[in-house]
């Protein structure tokens, strides 16, 4: 037996897995016998045992998805993948074999079935070992794939879902087309769903019209012809046909659906449904937070029937579309098995150590074009050269940190900067982590947050909190806030000083801007400085949430104004702020518009609305830069005479992941209220300036920074 791959994982001849493919390209035909003749028959029966079983040649397997996607799926690709050329064009032909696509089909199976069930023919030996050998041979047999991903090897049984964070072009859309198709044609009366945020993913450019494309290639060039009579729509078709009994209109046929659904306005789009397959399509692109999750939870029992898993779904995206969605997309992505998501061994940041589970990777350096080889071996060390020197090269035509952010989401080389966790982010993401990490172990997000109940006396008619002893408040104290009201509740990290004095404390309010939806609104307590005062520059109180009436939201801005003695600068495009203070006769409460830091920002400024402060994207790059300083400051020194900076003393873990996922298109609302808290401290800082000349990095500076975190880092 020739071997078509080496005992290290190369592949030598491909070509096997895709000689049909080559015949149609030579011939323009499968089959030459003659339709319906006996080697006509054969023929068909044994291609569709392959795109079910999957197919074998010289020791090695791949699946029945990815040999029906290289043999019977024509896509538009670029043919030409010369490094040496910068110009090629696309045509419409099979695709190659990539060792990214054999890892992504084998992840899926192994997320559906596991291991055994796939990869052991006789279970026999198998049945008599004891569990501890019986793991070793999952895992051994696991290994045998040779895959750059690593699956988790305590989740080799079987009965998972799947999410994928990818870079740009690397053709899921044409692969996971490819697996509804094969269900349409060999998995009679099945339904395979194609869920997005919006229509214009799916149809008349998206998935699901790419699924039609194929469908009509089948029933003109194969055996597996399915005639769909009762429905053939934009979003929905059936393999049915018509028959007539005893002159009675009867539907007969395979039966098999492919249907394509928006949950845009709605995430129990799919609820109800029975299917073998759902994908979610480019799911950083599902609208506002909440909305992913959501429709995952409520399409979860469509794959199930009672505890037996009967379905799968696969959710992935390119995270460069990234929207308020973004933020469910990401964190489902870094807690897999929370969500019954196939787990991976994050081997792609830097060094060598296993520390986080995460989704299924493809990097822009996986299967790159001009550095992959003929038989589908990708030159990771040298794609990976390659990326990083086209960044450098752009820093050095004086490219700024967003701009190498938003390439580094669309082409990343790891799932932190697919998802904004990267390493030039605006804001310090190390010391960030770190903290986050401290957070979480110390419980300090329960412990430094205490729930208060906001009322006015009603005999001193003051401002008093009570620290809710009872647990009935739920305060958001995270980005996932699964199972807590969405009403939330204030919480105080430390308490107002006795006669404050005016200006020591400042508040930030991010309002909500409607009345119905699912933005939250967000308020901010900061404490300046004072002499004899321990703490300073910090955080002591926050909320977010969403009463019913926005008028509660202000309320708890009102209370906190006053029990802190202080006012209230808000983004004043939401106009029912000041409505709401006005009609009170509590004006005095909101801070006045900071003229000085909107005339620093935006040269010749003729907005004038006394009160608050508007969000240009002028004002927003400022308010990036106040709070990255005030991040980094100083604040005291420990027992060593070690540095103890701002992020030190954040006791907010929303705040900390906010700021950890930041990026300029989301909906961050404690970022947002810190700005306007940020706007009042700079009002009070005479001369300070923050041109993008004294706080953006340098070239120089960014380009070392690049060299040190990639020089090191492992290639697999």
């Amino acid at each position: 037996m020739a071997y078509i791959r080496n005992k290290d994982g190369i592949w030598i001849n491909t070509s096997v897995f895709t000689e049909e493919a080559e015949h149609f390209r030579k011939y323009g035909y499968y089959c030459p016998d003659p339709h319906g003749s006996p080697a006509w028959t054969d023929y068909w029966e044994e291609q569709t045992r392959r795109i079910i079983f999957g197919y074998e040649s010289g020791g090695s397997r791949i699946t029945g998805d990815h040999y029906f996607y290289l043999n019977f799926c024509p896509i538009l690709k670029t043919n030409d993948t010369n490094k040496d050329k910068k110009r090629a064009k696309k045509e419409t032909d099979f695709p190659n074999f990539w060792d990214g696509d054999y890892e992504f089909f084998w992840s899926r199976a192994i997320a559906r079935d596991g291991v055994i069930e796939l990869l052991m023919e006789d279970t026999t030996v198998y049945d008599t070992l004891n569990p501890e050998q019986q793991q070793k041979r999952k895992e051994l047999l696991l290994d045998s794939l040779h895959m750059h991903n690593k699956i988790s090897k305590d989740s080799l049984d079987g009965g998972f879902n799947m999410i994928i964070g990818k870079s740009r072009r690397k053709g899921y859309s044409y692969k996971n087309s490819a697996i509804g198709v094969k269900n349409y044609i060999t998995v009679p009366e099945s339904l395979t769903i194609y869920g997005a945020y919006e229509k214009k993913f799916l149809y008349p450019k998206g998935t699901f019209t790419m699924c039609k494309n194929y469908i009509n290639f089948l029933n003109d060039n194969t055996a597996w012809a399915m005639p769909s009579d009762y429905i053939d729509r934009t979003d929905h078709i059936k393999a049915s046909y018509t028959e007539y009994k005893n002159g009675i209109e009867l539907e007969k046929g395979f039966r098999s659906e492919i249907m394509a659904l928006t949950f845009k306005d709605n995430p129990d789009a799919a609820r109800g449904k029975d299917a073998v397959d759902i994908f979610f399509e480019e799911a950083g692109a599902f609208g506002t937070p909440g909305l992913l999750l959501d429709s995952y939870a409520a399409s979860e029992d469509c794959v199930k029937d009672g505890d037996i898993k009967t379905g799968m779904i696969t959710i992935f995206g390119t995270s460069g579309d990234v929207s308020g969605g973004t933020a469910d997309y990401a964190h489902m992505y870094f807690h897999p098995e929370k969500y019954g998501l196939l787990p991976f061994e994050d081997i792609w940041e830097e060094g060598d150590t296993y520390e986080k589970r995460v989704g299924f990777f493809h990097p822009v350096h996986l299967n790159m074009n001009g550095f992959i080889d003929e038989q589908g071996n990708s030159d990771l060390e040298g794609a990976k050269k390659s990326v990083i020197e086209s960044r450098e090269y752009l820093i050095s035509k004086g490219a700024n940190t967003a701009d190498m952010q938003r390439k580094s989401q669309e082409k990343p080389l790891t799932p932190s900067e697919a998802f904004s966790y990267t390493n030039i982010n605006v804001f310090p993401r190390k010391e960030l982590e770190a903290r986050k990490l401290y957070l979480i172990a110390k419980g300090y997000d329960k412990l430094k947050a205490q729930p208060v109940n906001l009322f006015r006396d009603p005999d001193t008619h003051r401002v008093v909190s009570h620290p809710d002893l009872t647990g009935k408040l739920q305060p958001i104290t995270s980005m996932n806030y699964e199972g807590i009201s969405i009403e939330g509740a204030p919480v105080i990290y430390e308490y107002p000083i006795p006669n404050a004095p005016r200006g020591l404390y400042k508040i930030g309010y991010d309002p909500v801007r409607q009345d119905i939806g699912t933005s939250l609104a967000a308020i901010i307590v900061y404490k300046g400085v004072m002499q004899g005062e321990y703490t300073k520059n910090c955080i002591v109180a926050e909320y977010i949430g969403r009463k019913p009436n926005p008028d509660d939201n202000h309320l708890v801005a009102e209370l906190f104004a006053e029990l802190y003695n202080t006012q209230i600068m808000y983004e004043n495009e939401v106009p029912d702020v000041k409505t709401y203070f006005t009609r009170r006769k509590l004006l005095h409460l909101l801070a006045l518009q900071p003229d000085t830091v909107i005339n620093k920002s935006i040269k010749k400024s003729t907005v004038a609305r006394v009160y608050g402060s508007h969000m240009t994207p002028q004002l927003k790059d400022a308010g990036e830069r106040y709070i990255n300083s005030w991040l980094k400051e100083v604040q005291d020194f420990d027992e060593n005479n070690q540095p103890i900076t701002t992020i030190d003393r954040i006791n907010s873990l929303r705040l900390i992941e906010e700021l950890l996922m930041y990026n300029k298109k989301g909906n961050f609302d404690l970022i947002s209220a810190l700005i306007m808290c940020m706007f009042q401290v700079q009002e009070e800082i005479l001369g300070k300036e923050y041109s993008e000349k004294t706080t953006n990095r340098s070239s120089d500076k960014l380009l070392s920074m690049m060299r040190s975190m990639y020089k090191n880092s492992a290639v697999y």
